[in-house]
């Protein structure tokens, strides 16, 4: 029986070697070990990376709910103490008893919901839109020189007695314009249900 090799073997080993020994199949296999070699450490830095990035946006939306929880409640508070106050001083739920009581309950909250408000005010800079910030401020400036200068100068100047009709409409006015203002924070901050086809800002105050 003849050893001699078939005739296609020995030229199918000779390409083989070839191959091995050619310098794309070298490259190509460094290539191969270098990319597998970086996959080792580049994934678990890219996987890192953004799972970083992903708690930083949990972090920043938790920050934003907790300031419209914080900022709502609190000019809501003010808004609900100051038309304690006026709704019993007019004709249809006259109350002495119950006005002082309001009062008394406005003075007294009041100090701390200001300071409240003005720290949020703060938060909101970097929380919310520039615009929506400045509304913020700028309804705050509102309240003192339209709601809490002019009741207590009509508390100091005849308290129960007076006429608190024109002041309690006022009141239930900057009530609805810190309602759409509430509204346009919950739309910027993607709150509201409809806040994908509304854009912040387009509630205008008086």
């Amino acid at each position: 029986m003849s050893t001699e090799p078939s005739e296609g073997h020995a030229p199918n080993k000779s390409a083989f070697r070839r191959v091995l020994k050619s310098d794309s199949f070298i490259e190509n296999a460094f290539l191969l070990i270098l990319t597998a070699a970086l996959s080792g450490a580049v994934v678990p830095l890219i996987i890192k990376s953004v799972d970083v990035a992903s708690d930083r946006r949990t972090e920043l939306t938790r920050a934003q709910a907790k300031l419209f929880d914080d900022i709502s409640e609190t000019i809501m508070t003010c808004e609900a103490l100051a038309l304690d106050v006026s709704w019993f001083g007019t004709a249809q739920a006259k109350n002495v008893e119950m006005q002082k009581k309001a009062f008394d309950r406005y003075t007294e909250r009041t100090v701390d919901l200001i300071a409240r408000w003005r720290t949020e005010s703060a938060r909101a800079q970097s929380l919310a839109s520039p615009e929506v910030a400045k509304r913020i401020d700028a309804f705050q400036y509102r309240f003192f020189a339209e709601q809490d200068t002019p009741m207590n100068g009509l508390w100091i100047k005849c308290n129960t007695s007076c006429d608190w009709k024109e002041q309690h409409a006022h009141n239930e006015a900057m009530l609805a314009q810190a309602n759409l203002l509430i509204l346009d924070l919950a739309h910027e901050l993607g709150m509201a249900r409809d806040s994908q086809s509304s854009s912040p800002g387009t509630s205008k105050e008086r």
